[in-house]
């Protein structure tokens, strides 16, 4: 098994994980990620809003931190869940959310009107 950056519970009663593999493709990828591991776990544990994409079969789950080492935006976290827990597959700060074949799981829909 992978090492473990962390778990964290949440809203949806999940434990989602992040492993070093995976944390290391998403500095790769995201080098401003970097050092946002804390905004990370508090996005699982007290996320704005989840969706559901049914096509891609994940979940996104969002937050705003408006300071982030890009300024005022959402933490998107994209995860899957599988066997009743889940596991962290990319993250990357946004300020619009492509909402078409998604469905609001939890959360509330006015947190799309912060998104410009």
């Amino acid at each position: 098994m992978p090492d473990i950056e962390f778990t964290e519970r949440t809203p949806l009663g999940r434990h989602v994980r992040l492993s070093s593999v995976q944390w290391t493709h998403i500095l790769e990828r995201h080098p401003e990620m970097a050092g946002q591991q804390e905004k990370f776990t508090e996005t699982l544990r007290e996320p704005e809003a989840v969706l559901y994409d049914r096509d891609e079969e994940n979940y996104q789950y969002l937050k705003r931190f408006r300071q982030s080492p890009v300024t005022d935006k959402f933490l998107l976290l994209v995860v899957r869940h599988l066997n009743g827990d889940g596991f962290v597959i990319t993250a990357f700060f946004v300020s619009r959310v492509r909402r078409s074949g998604k469905e609001l799981v939890y959360g509330d829909e006015r947190v799309f009107d912060q998104l410009r």
